[in-house]
Formats: structure tokens, sequence, C-alpha cells
């Protein structure tokens, strides 16, 4: 072991014998909550594979007392079955044919970085309207992804790193962006009977969500574009591109619009959209009637970020099982309770900053609306806030994840690619930056519009 392992290491038993002697927790909770930091930190700090290092933490966890069971519903999240079914519909459109079509496609069309980049930066904001979760929005733009990693090769990392974050970025978009959002307005209406419309999140959440998405976009440029790419070489219309589809081309096209179609009504048909991807999935690997083989769909999976999903997302439900969340959220209100006299601006600024932090601690982007959203219906009815503000901007605060791949699936999904395209450092490099870029624009987005259009905290 390196010295700086070792460091770690130190700190990871200081910081577990304090949590055994210094908190009131039962003995699963405490086990839960080390065993939670006991993997982000062998994702973060050593070069383990992803879903090693979780199951390394579940196994420790078992033996010193989890229940069993904790291994066998590992796989029992909708999140994981989404991603399974999403890397077999990416693989069906690149074995098909069509992403060398899309390549051929930006090869002709996009003949600088500014074109592709306003290209890019317009699909997402489209899909982040239609598609309602981020994790199908990245799905989605994988294979533009490789397209532009196959078009681009020295802006690989760029790529990478700006397709997730502008994708997550755009879930503030609409009411849709996040399936949080329906978790918290579900709160809201059973805490305090008032709800958040569809048209009433477009109206606040679209001109934030788009700024903050600008700003984003530029930060990421500035940081990691190679500007040696900004004038491409531009290939003539090929006969590549003039080709007619292919019959399994078509096919695929076909069961690409089904499936956008059924993401899109969600609400009308009431199938979740892990379901939905993974039925398409499994239409498109069909034999006669499918798209490609079911090898080599399976081969396509990445299985080690569906074992890491799998194992980070049970250590979180951990967390709520055994109360940790609870025990976190009292000890949280008893110290704002000291505070009766904050203004407004304050008030404000605790809700923004202590939210938009909140993926540092707490990685499930639904667990964070579950935690938080109660705990700041019970602030607002103790200092008397309007509590349809304070759900709407916690909800915004809680959709920053930018620090570590493991706060968002979206960030995994790429993270996770052959020889991984960016590092945990340049995602740290960025959010230095953007969270507290982020933070501020949540304030100053308070004091210049949404105060004024419904939103205002007293």
């Amino acid at each position: 072991m390196t010295n700086k392992q070792i460091i770690y290491l130190s700190l990871y038993f200081i910081f577990s014998i304090c949590i055994f002697l210094y908190t009131d927790m039962s003995y699963l909770a405490k086990l839960s909550l080390i065993v939670f930091v006991l993997s982000l930190g062998l994702f973060l700090l050593s070069n383990m594979p992803a879903g090693l290092s979780s199951f390394i933490a579940i196994m420790i966890g078992i033996l010193l007392g989890l229940p069993e069971d904790v291994m066998f519903h590992s796989m029992n999240s909708h999140v994981v079955w989404l991603m399974i079914g999403a890397f077999i519909i990416s693989a069906a459109i690149e074995i098909s044919g069509l992403l060398n079509r899309m390549i051929n496609f930006i090869n002709v069309r996009c003949k600088t970085s500014r074109s592709v980049n306003i290209l890019l930066f317009l699909i997402i904001q489209v899909i982040s309207v239609i598609v309602p979760s981020t994790s199908g929005r990245a799905a989605a733009m994988l294979p533009v992804y490789k397209a532009f990693e196959t078009r681009f090769p020295t802006n690989k990392k760029y790529f990478a790193l700006l397709i997730p974050i502008l994708i997550l970025m755009g879930a503030n978009l609409t009411l849709i962006g996040a399936g949080s959002h329906l978790v918290g307005i579900g709160l809201l209406e059973g805490k305090a009977n008032k709800s958040i419309s569809y048209s009433e999140f477009l109206l606040w959440g679209l001109p934030f969500g788009l700024v903050i998405g600008l700003v984003t976009f530029i930060v990421t440029k500035i940081m990691y574009m190679n500007i040696s790419e900004d004038v491409l070489y531009h290939q003539e219309k090929s006969h590549e591109e003039r080709k007619p589809f292919t019959q399994i081309e078509k096919r695929a096209i076909v069961y690409i619009v089904i499936t956008i179609t059924l993401w899109m009504t969600e609400n009308i048909h009431g199938f979740e959209i892990a379901f939905i991807t993974m039925l398409m999935g499994i239409c498109m690997v069909l034999p006669r009637i499918g798209v490609i083989t079911w090898k080599q769909g399976v081969q396509n999976v990445s299985w080690s970020l569906i074992f890491f999903v799998a194992g980070a997302t049970t250590l979180g439900n951990l967390l709520v099982t055994y109360k940790v969340v609870d025990y976190i959220q009292d000890h949280l209100l008893n110290y704002l309770s000291q505070f009766q006299t904050l203004n407004e601006f304050a008030i404000l600024s605790i809700i923004v900053i202590i939210t938009v932090t909140s993926h540092l601690y707490i990685t499930s982007h639904t667990t964070r609306a579950i935690v938080f959203v109660p705990v700041f219906l019970l602030f607002s009815e103790m200092f008397n806030l309007n509590p349809v503000a304070v759900v709407f901007i916690t909800l915004i605060g809680t959709n920053y994840c930018v620090t570590f791949p493991v706060c968002s699936k979206a960030l995994l999904l790429f993270y996770e690619q052959d020889e991984k395209p960016f590092k945990n450092r340049d995602l740290m490099k960025i959010s230095v930056i953007l969270m507290p870029t982020y933070i501020l624009l949540m304030i100053f987005s308070y004091y210049i519009w949404w105060q004024f259009t419904g939103l205002s905290l007293r």
C-alpha cells in the first residue's frame, strides 16, 4: 500500500470508531453507514473495478451482521434494469449500422467545433424536455457520444464529460426532468395539500435550466476542449451516406421511435421507463424480427457498471431502512431550530447550500428528495415559509450531482465506457467551479425571477 492509501485507511478506521462510539444509532444502522462509506472510498480512491468495490462492501457488511438478503435483493432496482436495457438498445443502434450513418452525418454537416457544440447543446435541451429520466436521456445520448468519439478522438474526454453533465443540468427544465421531482411533489401534496403543475415547473425551471446549461457548456469547453480541432476536416458527401437504408436499419429506426414515444407517454400508459427500456431491448434481440442477436446484446452490457449500481443502490437503501437518514434529519432540524430569527436571505442560503452539497453524502437522487423535502417542509412550518417555494428550491438544489461519478447514473454510464474517458478528478475540477456557480445562480434566480412569479418564501 502507498502512504496515501495508508492515510485514507487510517482515517476510515477513525471514522468507523467514532460512529460506533459517539452515535446512538442501532448496530445495523452504524454498520450500514460505515459499509456505505467503505464502498464510496474503494470506488473513489482505488483502481478497483466499480462493481467489485460495491460488492466487497456488501460482503463485509453481511459478514458483520447485515442480512444475507441484502445481496440477493441488490438487483431489485428499476435503475439496474433500465441500464441493462439501455446498453442493449445502444448495441442495436451501433451494430445495425445507424451509428455509422450518424458519424457520416457529423462528418458532412459539422465542419467546425462551433457547429458540433451547437448541435449537441440543442439535442440535449430537446431530449431533456421530452424524455422523463436522466438515465434514459444518458442512454439515448450514448450512441451520439460514440459518434463524436469516433469523429473527434482528441476531444473524447470533453464529450464524455459534457454530454452527461448537460443531461444532469437539463433535469431542471421540466417536471418530468427527474423522478425525484415527482417524489418531492408527492410529499408536498401529502404534507401541505399543495402541488406544482407541469406548467408552473416549466415557468420556474426552464429559464434556470437553460442558463445553467449554457454556463456548464462554457465551463467544460474552456477546461477540456482541444481547440486544435476548431477547424475540422470536411468530407464530401460520401457514397456511404447515399446508400439506401437496409432492412435492419429500418427495423432499428422503428424500434427507436417506439421506444422514445413510450418514454414520452409514460404518464399515459402507466409503465415505468425501466420496463419500457427492457421491453424494447428484448424486442431488439428477438429472432427474425429483432435487430441484433441475444449474444450481441448481452456482450455489450457493462456488467461491472450494472453490479456497481446494484450494490450502491442497495447500500443507499440500507441508510433509509435502518433509520440513518432519520437520524441525520433529526439532528439537522435540532440544529436549525436554534435560529428562530433568520432573515429571508439566510433561509434561502441554508436551503440552497445544504441541498446542492447533499450529493456529496447522499449519492441517490431520489433518496436526496426523500430525505430533504420532508426536512425542509418542517423547516417551512417552523419559519412560516411558502411550502411550494421551499419544495421547488429543494428539488432544484438536489438536482446538482456533478462532483463524483457515483453521484449520478448518467455520469456512471459514460464513466464506465471502455478505457474510462475521464477520471474522478476531472469531475471534481469542473465541480469546484460549477457548484458555487450553481449556488449563486439559484440565489440570483430567486431574487430576479422566482419571487416575482409565485415562489416567494414569505
